[in-house]
C-alpha cells in the first residue's frame, strides 16, 4: 500500500467514524428528548465511545504503520484518523457535564499516543531485520496495547474525571 493511499484510507476512516458518532449522538439525544430523559447523559456516553473507539484504533493501526512506512507517515495516518472527530467531540462536550479541561486532556493524550506509537513500530523495524516479521510483531504489539486499554479501565482519563 503506498503512502498516499494509506493516508486517504486513514482520512476516510476518520471521517466515517466521525459520521457514525454524530448520527449515533444525534439519534440518541433525540430519543432521550422524546422520552423526557436527560440528553446530557447521551452526550457523555458518546464522548466515552468516541475516545474508546479512537483509542482502540490508534495503537492497532499506528504501530504497524510505523513499522511499514516510518514514523512520519504513521503519525500522519493516526492524526488523520483522530482529527475528523473533533467537531463531534466538541459539540458533545458542550452538551455534556464533562469539564472542558478533562475533555482537552483526554484529546491531548490521544493525540500524544498517535504521535508516539509509530516510533515503536519504527524501532521494531530497525531491530528486526526481516520486514515481514517486523510487520507481524508491530501488529501484535498494537493489538496488545489496544487490549491493555480495556484492562486499565479505571486509569482512563474520563473515568477519573468523573464521566
Amino acid at each position: 500500500m503506498n503512502e498516499t493511499f494509506a493516508r486517504r484510507f486513514a482520512s476516510l476512516s476518520g471521517l466515517a467514524l466521525a459520521a457514525v458518532l454524530a448520527v449515533w449522538w444525534l439519534g440518541s439525544t433525540r430519543i432521550a428528548i422524546d422520552r423526557g430523559a436527560d440528553p446530557g447523559r447521551s452526550s457523555t456516553e458518546i464522548l466515552q465511545m468516541a475516545w474508546l473507539a479512537r483509542a482502540m484504533l490508534v495503537p492497532t493501526l499506528t504501530v504497524r504503520a510505523g513499522a511499514l512506512r516510518g514514523w512520519r507517515d504513521g503519525a500522519a495516518s493516526a492524526t488523520a484518523l483522530i482529527v475528523p472527530s473533533w467537531p463531534v467531540v466538541a459539540l458533545a462536550g458542550s452538551a455534556s457535564v464533562v469539564s472542558p479541561w478533562a475533555l482537552a486532556f483526554t484529546e491531548c493524550l490521544l493525540l500524544a499516543g498517535a504521535i508516539a506509537l509509530p516510533a515503536i513500530g519504527l524501532g521494531l523495524r530497525r531491530v528486526v531485520p526481516r520486514a515481514d516479521v517486523a510487520e507481524a510483531l508491530a501488529s501484535m504489539v498494537g493489538v496488545v496495547l489496544a487490549a491493555s486499554l480495556t484492562l486499565a479501565y479505571r486509569a482512563w482519563p474520563f473515568v477519573s474525571a468523573g464521566l
